[in-house]
């Protein structure tokens, strides 16, 4: 409400007659408790949301009445909530600049088509802005849905949906039994030339799919669906419908059955092609089948089914809130807090009507503003791997929209806004504390630094116990986890060729030795010389053979516990000689190995102020440790597979080795020592936090923006 209900310029409108166009329609909504009226613009299908105060003068427009008349009758209904006459004349304007209205006066026919022409250059801008969303209207799909609207009853029904639940439920269960087959070597799959092909091939059919849901599904719940066309996605082409005719629906839950209705779709078209993807033998079948459930899964959960994008799930929040306009306003509250509580400028209002609204906006704009940097930095450095100009052109555009554009806005509200001519001492204050505070904060204050990598228990060798001799394992005497004492006896194995080969020995020499005495005593010297040697040869084959026999039992050197490190149940496997058996764990100085990747490699090597561990099964108790020692040279060889990320750890598995784990790109193995470290398992897990001198973050975001764009443009 304005201080007076009179305005200076009354005279001028009071003798027109407005009356709405024929072509709107109004309807009644309910937004969280709040009635509102809808204007639906039939002709450019836009809508347009009005208080009941805005509604009791718009409904007095009928082309009699001259604004004098309709002003007063509204103040006889409205009592105290009369609107002052300068807010009339603001809604009369907005009725007349989107068209709503006309009047008695002849309109201007110039102000009309500079008009049409100025919506025009802003659908041209708003393209040149969007280059990775261009729309393209092509076709009226209306008469082709009123031919087939009885496929809308049974698309959308209770039975269907019970269908859809059953299916895409066994879908999920097949999903998380199949998981490691899917995922195995995903990159390289997707990225290859001939599914990429593929994926060009699939993708425009599941979203012309996915379209054709929103379209039935409005027209289930009674709306008309008048374009459709083609939009291109990252310079993908694919089909979309204007479905925004459900604004007009009056329940927000038909509404939000048309947003959703897509996501439902291709959650349905995913759970098809995962029954094929099952029972389909390999081959371009089953390829087309991953390809469209990897669309209809992926691009679902990054866009389409994402509120923090303005696709699908944005519009099924927005109406399940029943915020509309959600994303709009959100960047409005920002601006109404800034300007607000920043530059007290207290004739600003909140775009929000309760604080329940309110709350739900600030969040909004902050997770939609940070994930709308996280996808748009994904999809530029995506497309720069691939087309580098062009990419780079993307993120010069995307930087400019994201940040650059809405400074430039600032700027000019600060130093040209008229409202701000008596607070630019403010603004100028307000702007040099906030610049000078982010710059301490990001280039003068110190945090801490640290870098966190994953390691595994490492035994020295003296506590590795070695099979002594080929053979099959018979017994292990001792159950892992358990003390044993210097001496005992932990693994017996067999080797029945070395005792048939001990016995053939054994002969020999009761053979040779008859031999030997024959031949002294009939003082034949040279024959016995050369039978003594054999004698010799075959006793030293019969130390041999026994020294192999005794290594088929092995028997712990000391004191400690004994873990093993064969599989489960080892029991008559063949056990070469050298093999590693288990460990014999004592109390005392061990070692731990941690794999340091390539962007932490530079700290923990020359700015290391501190080490400390902490094992995965104890992770509330710190450790301190020494850094002893490093492996030469960069390798892909890791220590354990449980520092892959199939194993729970930090690194990628290269898929073309099978024999051992091997990271996916280099990395550098640091050796640590702790001290009076207790016992615990050869292998397990540890977490190893390298201290490095405190820097502010400016520095650090500075490195890992340069080694991304090495890493992912070579630049």
């Amino acid at each position: 409400m304005s201080t007076s209900l009179f305005s200076s310029f009354w005279h001028r409108v009071a003798a027109v007659k407005p009356r709405l166009r024929s072509h709107v329609e109004i309807n009644r909504h309910l937004y969280r408790g709040d009635v509102w009226y809808v204007i639906q613009d039939d002709a450019s299908g836009r809508f347009h949301r009005f208080t009941p105060q805005a509604y009791a003068l718009i409904g007095l427009m009928d082309g009699r009445r001259n604004l004098d008349e309709i002003w007063h009758s509204a103040g006889e209904q409205l009592g105290d909530d009369m609107p002052s006459q300068d807010e009339v004349i603001h809604l009369l304007s907005q009725l007349y600049r989107v068209d709503l209205i006309q009047t008695d006066v002849i309109p201007d026919i110039a102000e009309a088509s500079e008009r049409r022409e100025k919506d025009r250059r802003s659908k041209l801008l708003a393209m040149v802005k969007s280059p990775l969303a261009i729309k393209i209207p092509l076709l009226d799909p209306e008469p082709f849905l009123n031919r087939t609207a009885g496929l809308s009853r049974w698309l959308f029904n209770p039975l269907s949906g019970l269908i859809w639940l059953c299916c895409v439920g066994w879908a999920l269960m097949q999903a998380g039994y199949h998981w490691d087959e899917l995922t195995e070597n995903l990159a390289d799959r997707v990225l290859a030339a001939e599914n990429l092909f593929l994926i060009w091939l699939v993708y425009p059919f599941v979203k012309l799919i996915h379209e054709f849901g929103h379209a039935y599904a409005l027209k289930r719940w009674g709306g008309e669906v008048h374009e459709m066309g083609l939009m291109f996605l990252i310079f993908m082409p694919i089909p979309y419908v204007d479905a925004s005719a459900s604004a007009a629906f009056t329940n927000k839950y038909p509404r939000m059955m048309v947003g959703a209705a897509g996501i439902v779709v291709e959650a349905f078209i995913a759970a098809m092609a995962m029954v094929v993807w099952v029972y389909a033998e390999p081959g371009l079948v089953r390829s087309v089948a991953f390809n469209a459930l990897l669309i209809a899964g992926v691009s679902t959960l990054l866009f389409n089914g994402n509120p923090l994008l303005r696709f699908d799930a944005y519009y099924v929040l927005a109406d399940f809130l029943e915020i509309p306009n959600l994303g709009s306003r959100s960047t409005r509250q920002i601006a109404y807090l800034c300007k607000r509580y920043l530059l007290a400028q207290e004739h600003e209002e909140s775009p929000a009507y309760s604080r329940g609204e309110a709350r739900w906006m600030v969040f909004y704009a902050i997770a939609s503003f940070i994930y709308r940097i996280f996808i748009t930095i994904s999809i530029v450095l995506f497309v720069a791997s691939q087309l580098f100009f062009i990419g780079i052109l993307l993120a010069i555009l995307s930087l400019y929209n994201m940040f650059g554009k809405p400074l430039l806005s600032i700027i000019k509200y600060l130093f040209m806004d008229r409202s701000m001519v008596q607070k630019r001492g403010r603004a100028a204050l307000v702007v040099a504390v906030l610049t000078g505070l982010t710059g301490v904060l990001l280039f003068v204050v110190p945090v801490p630094r640290m870098s966190v990598v994953h390691g595994v228990f490492w035994a020295p060798d003296s506590a590795r116990l070695m099979a002594g001799s080929n053979g099959f394992l018979e017994t292990v005497a001792v159950a892992s986890g358990e003390p044993v004492k210097a001496g005992q006896v932990l693994f017996i194995s067999r080797n029945a060729e070395l005792e048939s080969q001990l016995d053939r020995t054994a002969g020999r020499i009761k053979e040779l030795l008859v031999h030997y005495r024959t031949a002294v005593a009939e003082e034949r010297q040279n024959e016995a010389g050369i039978i003594l040697e054999e004698i010799q040869q075959a006793r030293a084959e019969l130390s041999r053979g026994l020294a192999e026999k005794r290594g088929l039992q092995l028997i712990s050197p000391a004191d400690g516990i004994f873990q093993l490190a064969l599989p489960v149940d080892p029991k008559d496997r063949f056990i070469p000689r050298g093999t590693l058996m288990g460990y014999l764990l004592q109390a005392g100085n061990y070692r731990i190995r941690a794999v340091v990747g390539q962007s932490d490699v530079e700290a923990v090597r020359n700015d290391l102020k501190g080490v400390s561990v902490r094992v995965s099964e104890r992770l509330e108790k710190t450790i301190p440790a020494t850094l002893v020692g490093e492996v030469p040279s960069a390798q892909k060889a890791l220590p354990s597979a449980a520092l892959s990320v199939d194993g729970g750890g930090q690194f990628a598995l290269d898929p073309t080795v099978k024999e051992r784990p091997e990271a996916f790109e280099p990395v550098f193995l640091f050796d640590l020592q702790v001290n009076n470290m207790p016992v615990s398992r050869i292998g397990e897990r540890v977490y190893v936090r390298f201290e490095h001198t405190p820097e502010p973050i400016g520095f650090r975001l500075y490195r890992q923006i340069r080694r991304t764009l090495l890493r992912q443009l070579e630049f």
